[in-house]
């Protein structure tokens, strides 16, 4: 059994459902973190497979990083947490593998070309490596970084061989987030290039705005 399953979310809820139609394999807890306000809670609920849901309304965009790291505070008795974008599907029998393979001290990552769509993440990996750098926001290089500080503590991050159907960059297409990515992209690019990073600051927070 997936111990937890944190999904986070802008925008396109209909890419969630059939996230959420695609599970397979029983999930202890399942946590939505509505950056957006795009879910409406009294349809949809429960998930087949999934014995608890619970959807966590942010009253503004808390990005990906704070996401992750809020789905893991909201659960910190898991032994591992499968972190997972919105927009992927899961293809029959990648979660039972996701599950096997998932270790307290390791990251699994899925096949393809953009790994961190979907991860396991143990509770030792949290313990030695820390919680996500929340100044990357909205998105992007957070998971670079993330692996860099992995690497450095000496810990495992698995590239594995589990199969997942991954919608890239749904968020983007809608509204003018296209062109706010033009500003936010660079801006954490060259973040993740610092030597010292700075962390978290309003002022970051408040001029890389996707709300």
């Amino acid at each position: 059994m997936i111990p937890v399953m944190i999904v986070p979310i802008l925008n396109t809820p209909e890419l969630l459902y059939k996230m959420l139609a695609s599970i397979d394999y029983p999930v202890s807890k399942l946590v939505i973190i509505d950056n957006g306000d795009c879910l409406n809670t009294s349809t949809g609920w429960p998930v087949e497979h999934v014995q608890s849901t619970k959807v966590i309304k942010m009253p503004s965009n808390l990005g990906v990083a704070g996401s992750w790291n809020l789905g893991i505070k909201a659960t910190p008795f898991a032994p591992w947490w499968l972190i997972v974008n919105f927009d992927v599907e899961w293809p029959a029998g990648s979660l039972e593998k996701f599950d096997k393979q998932a270790e307290t001290g390791s990251v699994i990552l899925a096949d393809g070309w953009q790994p961190w769509s979907a991860f396991a993440l143990g509770e030792g990996i949290v313990t030695n490596v820390g919680l996500f750098d929340e100044a990357y926001y909205p998105a992007y290089f957070e998971d670079n970084d993330y692996e860099d500080r992995c690497l450095a503590s000496g810990v495992r991050v698995v590239r594995s061989d589990i199969q997942i159907a991954h919608r890239n960059s749904s968020t983007l297409q809608v509204g003018d987030l296209s062109e706010r990515n033009l500003v936010t992209f660079p801006a954490n690019q060259a973040y993740y290039s610092e030597r010292n990073h700075s962390g978290w600051s309003l002022e970051r927070r408040r001029r890389l705005t996707w709300d």
